[in-house]
């Protein structure tokens, strides 16, 4: 039986081929102030460079070029590979390489929290960073869930951020779908500092 030739294409081609003005979607980075815990860098938070699913359509190289006329050094990204192949930006790791990022893969499926282990791995990854002035910015698909969480964790690191003034920083600057699932909340409510300085 021969397949239809409409249904040859598959619904995850992840050619990087479509034209620039078919861009749809506009790639923001979003700049959190650190200052609550008396740091003088800014973290960013962004949705999926280059990501094309759905309705959302996005160029790459365009915004891979945009990071670095921000001057991104550090990356450290949520998505697993499969929803990179998913998102068609199977690549993504190797692009930020080719460009002079230094990746921090750390993958967490949608929806899904670290262990604290992994958190308090991922946080002091984040600080070292930060704390050697490197521009910095995390990413999961959506920037709302995975990369506010551990947003949300950096801030609460400190003593003077409760867990719910590191929530409503992150909803202010992302938006009120910043931390969406039931998983992600626990998470944010448990004490990452206690593990951390051990």
């Amino acid at each position: 039986m021969k397949v239809p030739s409409t249904m040859q294409t598959s619904e995850f081609d992840s050619s990087d081929e479509e034209p620039v003005e078919n861009e749809q979607t506009p790639f923001q980075v979003s700049w959190l102030p650190l200052s609550l815990v008396n740091c003088s860098q800014f973290l960013g938070l962004c949705s999926l460079p280059g990501c094309k699913f759905k309705d959302v359509r996005r160029n790459l190289q365009k915004d891979v070029e945009e990071l670095k006329n921000y001057g991104i050094q550090d990356i450290f990204v949520f998505c697993t590979r499969g929803e990179l192949s998913k998102y068609r930006v199977p690549n993504l790791l190797d692009f930020y390489q080719q460009h002079g990022i230094i990746i921090h893969h750390h993958p967490i499926p949608d929806g899904d929290t670290p262990d604290i282990d992994r958190c308090c791995g991922i946080l002091q990854e984040l600080a070292v960073c930060l704390e050697n002035n490197r521009k910095t910015l995390i990413h999961c698909y959506g920037g709302l869930g995975r990369s506010c969480l551990a947003a949300c964790l950096l801030l609460y690191l400190s003593d003077t951020v409760s867990p719910q003034q590191a929530i409503d920083s992150l909803r202010d600057l992302r938006g009120s779908g910043a931390i969406q699932t039931i998983k992600e909340r626990r998470q944010e409510n448990c004490n990452p500092g206690e593990a951390y300085y051990i």
